[in-house]
């Protein structure tokens, strides 16, 4: 007929475009895994700052005590971009209390966890409470929202 008009569509597709769109597909998926390691350092920073305006204060043992890190989880393969992020105190060397004469080791948990001791600058949940408050406030989300956009944005 000759008022039909006739529509078509052409794809064609070469085994070079999908390795190509594959590689691109690779680099971004290695960009966001390497990122986990900055994402869940950042974390741990954000974290510790805040547990460092809450710990309590006497002569600063405990407050020297404190440290973060961030490790391959080594229960994976060596090829895992997955990392565990560990915020303490107790460590940096165990600072010697210099009242009590004990390891700041052997008194963190204790005070963390007594809510009852008073305390006059600083509280108890000094680590507990940076960490919920951090992951309630969506920051946790949102840095690692932020480590995947830069994985995308890499290509």
């Amino acid at each position: 007929m000759q008022g039909d008009i006739l529509m078509r569509i052409f794809f064609e597709c070469d085994p070079a475009s999908i390795r190509d769109t594959q590689s691109t597909i690779n680099s971004v998926i290695e960009n966001v895994h390497g990122g986990t390691k900055w994402a869940t350092e950042l974390s741990c920073k954000i974290i510790f700052e805040e547990s460092q305006y809450q710990v309590p204060v006497d002569t600063g043992t405990l407050a020297r005590s404190g440290f973060y890190r961030v490790e391959r989880r080594s229960e994976l393969s060596k090829s895992s971009y997955r990392y565990r992020g560990i915020i303490g105190y107790g460590g940096n060397n165990d600072p010697v209390n210099p009242k009590s004469y004990q390891r700041a080791s052997h008194y963190a948990r204790t005070v963390h966890e007594d809510l009852d001791a008073y305390h006059p600058n600083g509280k108890a949940k000094y680590l507990e409470d940076p960490l919920y408050d951090f992951a309630s406030r969506g920051e946790l989300y949102a840095v690692f929202k932020e480590c995947i956009k830069r994985g995308i944005r890499s290509i």
